[in-house]
């Protein structure tokens, strides 16, 4: 969707590893988190980096590459650095159950939308646990009112950014 490129060539162009999240969002987070297996991810340099404020889960994963795909498995070091310039465990141990995603994203909409970097990856993923709670994580800068959609998409469930966060469902 050339709405989508036009977007996506502009948003990666925002560096968001400064960004830092209000006290009251960061415990409102850690509520939802409380006890729940959580699938994290490890940013990349220009995403936010969340992980130090995470606290109260039960299990901390992440996501890797297979064939193509995301996967969800244990969050431990150390990690190696994919094809696609992404870090993820070295040892791999697979999980079978994620209570909730935490999901980076160029952007997303005050709907729930959310703008990857093109590849479909998450909304993959996501397809496979329609159970699971999906946070998106952003910079209110990067919280628009509208996104391009298409049938794939997945929304998401809350969003969070550094000073505000929307229950969408």
């Amino acid at each position: 969707m050339y709405e989508k490129k036009i977007l996506r060539s502009n948003l990666k162009k925002v560096n968001n590893s400064t960004f830092d999240f209000s006290k009251e969002n960061i415990q409102m987070l850690n509520n939802l988190l409380e006890g729940k297996k959580v699938c994290t991810y490890i940013p990349l340099s220009s995403e936010i980096h969340i992980n130090s404020h995470l606290t109260g889960y039960s299990e901390l994963q992440t996501t890797y590459i297979n064939k193509e795909m995301l996967n969800v498995c244990i969050m431990q070091e150390p990690f190696v650095t994919n094809k696609f310039k992404i870090k993820e465990p070295s040892n791999i141990k697979k999980v079978v159950s994620t209570d909730i995603f935490l999901v980076p994203g160029l952007a997303f909409s005050r709907a729930g939308v959310r703008l990857g970097r093109g590849k479909g990856l998450y909304d993959k993923l996501l397809s496979k646990y329609s159970s699971s709670i999906k946070i998106g994580i952003c910079s209110s800068k990067n919280l628009l009112d509208e996104i391009p959609t298409e049938e794939h998409d997945i929304c998401m469930d809350y969003i969070f950014t550094e000073n505000e966060y929307l229950k969408i469902h």
